[in-house]
């Protein structure tokens, strides 16, 4: 396997696209690892996409990735326009998860990097320029998490961009288990959560009230959570389908 992800990450070197790999495979190999790829506008993701498509290394095994790329080529739906994102699903060689992803105004490895919310994945290699850069400090070595400093959101927190971080709470379960520690960020989510339950409703919308106050709900219960995993580093099948369901919710 670890043979195989090495060769997908070089066939994606090769490729003449504009973008970035990063994610876990930059961290060492360790089982059930994928590969993420970047791209910084749509001429790149087409190529991409369409190379792989064309490559006898490459499949699309899951039926609902092979649904979003016909729906994509056919142009009867394109999620990009509409929410600015579009994600599709390749294996190389049957085994290794490559993730082609585009997100509207991210156009360079920072803009890629900064975006991250645990440090530990902020390093990532640039096909342009054929450079890696790394923001993720030590971690790597010391095996401590924290949150990714270059993200804005951090530092201004907005519901809505801090409900985006939230949905990302599983991977602090699954860093953990791969020996990092991550409660520095845990914490940190605590903290932006107690900024959100602070607002007060200023505007004159109904709609706006009651999403402020069911979301306010699910994040007391968010809480909790963050709360009781500092403390048992563990959750119960129940707890962790709550947790689903919370940030789901968000």
């Amino acid at each position: 396997m670890e043979e195989n992800i090495k060769l997908a990450i070089e066939w994606l070197k090769e490729q003449p696209v504009r973008g970035v790999i990063t994610g876990s495979c930059m961290l060492g190999y360790f089982e059930g690892q994928d590969v993420d790829i970047f791209v910084y506008d749509e001429k790149s993701f087409n190529k991409l996409i369409f190379a792989m498509y064309h490559s006898p290394k490459f499949q699309i095994l899951e039926p609902l990735e092979l649904w979003k790329f016909n729906r994509y080529i056919n142009n009867s739906y394109d999620s990009y326009h509409k929410v600015g994102l579009l994600t599709l699903k390749f294996y190389w060689n049957t085994c290794i998860p490559v993730n082609v992803i585009l997100k509207k105004s991210y156009n360079n490895i920072f803009g890629i990097l900064s975006s991250f919310d645990l440090n530990i994945i902020c390093k990532g290699y640039d096909l342009e320029t054929k450079q890696y850069l790394d923001l993720s400090g030590d971690s790597a070595d010391t095996k401590i998490c924290s949150w990714n400093k270059w993200n804005t959101t951090f530092y201004e927190p907005e519901m809505w961009e801090v409900n985006k971080l939230l949905r990302q709470f599983e991977r602090i379960i699954k860093y953990h288990k791969r020996g990092y520690n991550t409660d520095a960020v845990v914490i940190k989510y605590i903290e932006l959560i107690d900024e959100i339950l602070k607002l007060q409703d200023i505007f004159n919308s109904a709609n706006y009230t009651e999403r402020l106050k069911l979301n306010k709900e699910n994040l007391k219960v968010v809480k909790k959570l963050c709360e009781l995993w500092l403390k048992t580093h563990e959750f119960t099948d129940e707890q962790q389908e709550a947790l689903k369901i919370k940030i789901k919710e968000l």
